[in-house]
């Protein structure tokens, strides 16, 4: 049976915190998507975060984050997988009441991660790490030593309480039907990768400040032997102010890397450009895996420009808009709309209706200018449309996210909005020429 479906693959376009968590259950609890079947290749070297609009927050390193929608049934976890046992126990426990009683399909040979993998990497690695152990585990499955699911007792344990199914990792293409359960051939699949493009093992421009693998959707489709021949939809997450981890680590002050020629800068200078409080943005710029505060930097041309060449995506979602203007921070795409169309009645509001209205206007006149700026910058420097922004995150939670179409249809003005350019955050003395 061949298979007629979709793979919607969801990556972070540069060094990873970009927020495909958000997305990843966005995507999941669209029902216009239709998932039947979520799937990781993750490590405990990433977390993926999502905040249901009631205020609960999941965050996950195992559980793909898809299952925060509860009526997708099939949740994998790859053959190229690094586990921490005591990790994955954990995110069963704390989140069986949105498990359901969903059991996690685990591929026989995903690694598994021993005390002395964690012990290698703090005695050995030092180009910035969140010493989890996942490089020496991924290290000592090369080597032929390391612990695989579908040989160890532990596993074979949560099998037996119907907590897991472990199934060959042959299960995905061509094989999707021998191991998960009774398929038509046109089930839906989202694919979460973790990390950031920017971090892969194989980026030449970062290495040795990389993570232990590559972080792209060419790995991703080839983690779940999926065919170039399928239908595939490739969504890219990024963000204004590109992050990277903390120097200070459990092993000490370790260099965590450059940001490919972009200029270091402050959570305060960003701040002192969108209007928000430092002490509110550093509470969410803590990483999920090590809690230290990341470290942020002037926008990149060189690193996205290169990213966009090689991955190619279909669709692209700015999130933390917020930081290009406050004002449009926490607003839904109903908030924007309405916004929008209050600005044009002066007279017909009170003056304070009006004034909010206009406040919020402006933001999101400013944000379409910006993408727009963008889009047209990167066109002329590409020559081809590979950017394209679809949709605007301007929050943690999952309705505060603004579908840039909607709005675009019907914006009041350009006055004052082209004054963000992606040269104003950037070294001009860094930019790429691309032979095109």
């Amino acid at each position: 049976m061949k298979y007629s479906g979709k793979i919607h693959i969801v990556y972070d376009g540069m060094w990873g915190s970009c927020g495909k968590g958000k997305f990843c259950g966005e995507l999941a609890l669209n029902p216009n998507f239709d998932i039947k079947v979520c799937v990781n290749n993750n490590a405990p070297n990433a977390g993926h975060s999502f905040v249901f609009d009631d205020g609960r927050k999941v965050v996950t390193k195992h559980i793909p984050i898809g299952f925060v929608n509860k009526n997708i049934p099939y949740l994998v976890i790859g053959e190229s997988a690094v586990i921490d046992y005591d990790r994955l126990v954990y995110e069963i426990e704390k989140y069986k009441d949105i498990l359901n009683g969903r059991k996690l399909f685990i591929a026989d040979t995903a690694a598994i991660i021993s005390p002395q993998n964690k012990q290698n990497e703090l005695q050995n690695i030092k180009s910035g790490s969140t010493f989890s152990g996942a490089g020496s585990a991924l290290v000592d499955k090369v080597m032929r030593k390391s612990s695989l699911v579908g040989g160890d007792k532990r596993f074979l344990e949560l099998e037996k309480q119907g907590l897991i199914k472990i199934v060959h990792s042959k299960t995905f293409f061509p094989m999707i039907y021998n191991g998960l359960g009774p398929f038509k051939g046109n089930e839906n699949i989202l694919v979460e990768l973790s990390q950031g493009d920017a971090l892969g093992l194989n980026n030449s421009s970062n290495y040795p400040f990389t993570t232990s693998r590559d972080c792209t959707p060419a790995q991703a489709l080839k983690d779940i032997h999926a065919s170039n021949d399928y239908s595939i939809k490739k969504y890219c997450v990024f963000r204004p102010y590109p992050i990277r981890i903390n120097n200070n680590s459990a092993a000490g002050f370790i260099y965590t890397g450059n940001f490919d020629g972009a200029k270091e800068i402050s959570w305060q200078d960003v701040c002192s450009r969108c209007g928000l409080n430092a002490e509110e943005i550093e509470k969410l710029e803590h990483t999920t895996v090590t809690n230290r505060l990341r470290r942020v930097s002037e926008f990149c041309i060189k690193q996205f420009a290169e990213m966009l060449l090689d991955t190619q995506p279909d669709e692209c979602f700015l999130n933390f808009a917020q930081y290009i203007n406050g004002g449009i921070r926490g607003l839904t795409t109903k908030d924007a709309i309405i916004a929008q169309r209050q600005f044009t009645r002066f007279g017909e509001l009170s003056d304070q209706k009006w004034q909010d209205a206009c406040e919020k206007n402006f933001a999101i006149e400013n944000i379409l200018g910006y993408i727009e700026d963008m889009e047209e910058y990167f066109y002329n420097l590409l020559g081809d449309n590979f950017l394209s922004i679809s949709k605007i995150g301007t929050g943690e939670s999952l309705s505060q996210v603004i579908d840039r179409t909607a709005i675009s249809q019907i914006a009041t003005s350009r006055h004052a909005v082209k004054n963000i350019n992606p040269l104003d955050f950037a070294d001009k003395d860094n930019i790429p020429n691309f032979e095109l």
